[in-house]
């Protein structure tokens, strides 16, 4: 079968940094602790707000990737989606109640510009409608829930909208493996797929960076902020190893593992970016940090790791390999939890796990490269 070809437009990178800049928004949500630690309603509208963008997000991008061809039609419900999203990225706010409202109806506007492109390619029966029949079929039943959400925000029903929400995301990420139908795979073209999933990791790296500045103290010199940068370039280039060079892109894959791993690879840099800067406040409960920022850079790792499914031909990962990425984490974590309470003893304990993590993907990378 022939792998299908495309290529990423730049009204697509623009596409991802407005989602991006939503997502990193989100931040504030969580960036404050309460009494030392994020309480736990907040980091569950955190986690709900994050799947319910990043789906929005990937809807469209599968819609490009299978049958755009950036007609006139596709460029104008694209706009009002990314209008959508700026609106929705402005009305973050601590307050879900406060939110809630425009965030439902900004995200029903975007969920019906992508239903309307699917009902486009429908009427028009250009190439195989296979997907854009269970695709139309699962965002109708999402924008009925986002209706749902919407007017549950008009009586203020706070913790039925989340909840609403929190179903429409599951309705998303598993009513396809339901509604399957028949259609040809051949429609998907995964290298464009990987590209743009390695776009917007990169800009969100991009704003990790962003996050960060605050460290870089221009009138009090420390190693801080060179080894939080250490970190995050050792992420960084773990990620690029593995998602890069690793990965065999030329291929034909519906890609659900790509899909489901980047919502976890996105959300868990938000959550060690936001664990970084908690670091630096005294009032945070350090064993909650400790907890938070080891958790998170364990799913980071776990959701690239989960992406040896698509390894170039001659690329394996043996048990062996799992041994040697779990030694990093047996030592980084204990000294991050032992010197929880010294910022340079948490921040050694980061910078020894990305950065032996990095080596290790870099060994294979060599390895494998040395062999073929």
């Amino acid at each position: 079968m022939n792998v299908k070809e495309k290529k990423v437009e730049l009204i697509e990178l623009f596409y991802d940094l407005i989602y991006v800049y939503a997502i990193s928004r989100l931040t504030m949500l969580i960036e404050e602790p309460k009494s030392g630690m994020i309480p736990l309603f907040g980091f569950f509208r955190y986690l709900v707000a994050s799947f319910v963008i990043l789906q929005a997000w990937l809807y469209l991008t599968n819609y490009v990737n299978r049958y755009g061809r950036w007609k006139w039609y596709e460029y104008a419900l694209t706009v009002v989606n990314m209008t959508a999203t700026v609106y929705m990225s402005n009305t973050i706010s601590e307050q879900w109640n406060d939110m809630s409202l425009t965030f439902n109806l900004s995200m029903l506007v975007m969920l019906i510009c992508v239903e309307s492109m699917y009902f486009i390619q429908l009427r028009l029966k250009e190439q195989d409608i296979g997907a854009a029949k269970n695709m139309f079929l699962i965002l109708a039943v999402d924008c009925a829930l986002y209706f749902a959400a919407f007017l549950a925000s008009l009586l203020n029903a706070g913790y039925l909208v989340l909840w609403l929400d929190a179903a429409a995301v599951f309705v998303g990420a598993f009513l396809p493996f339901f509604i399957r139908g028949n259609f040809d795979i051949s429609i998907i073209s995964f290298p464009h797929l990987t590209e743009r999933f390695e776009l917007i990791t990169i800009i969100t790296f991009g704003e990790a960076i962003v996050g960060m500045t605050e460290y870089f103290d221009v009138h009090h010199f420390s190693f801080k902020p060179i080894i939080v940068f250490a970190v995050l370039l050792g992420l960084f280039g773990s990620y690029v190893v593995q998602i890069h060079y690793l990965m065999e892109h030329k291929r034909t894959e519906r890609a659900l593992r790509l899909m489901f791993s980047h919502y976890f690879i996105v959300i868990s840099l938000n959550l060690i970016t936001v664990a970084l800067n908690l670091i630096r406040i005294p009032e945070t409960d350090r064993v909650f940090l400790a907890f938070m920022l080891s958790s998170a850079i364990i799913v980071f790792y776990i959701s690239i790791t989960a992406n040896r499914k698509y390894y170039r031909q001659g690329v394996t990962f043996t048990k062996i390999d799992a041994l040697k990425m779990c030694v990093p984490f047996l030592i980084g974590i204990p000294i991050v939890f032992i010197f929880r309470s010294n910022e340079y003893g948490v921040l050694t304990g980061v910078l020894l796990i990305a950065v032996s993590e990095f080596g290790i993907l870099v060994c294979k990378h060599v390895k494998q490269t040395v062999n073929s």
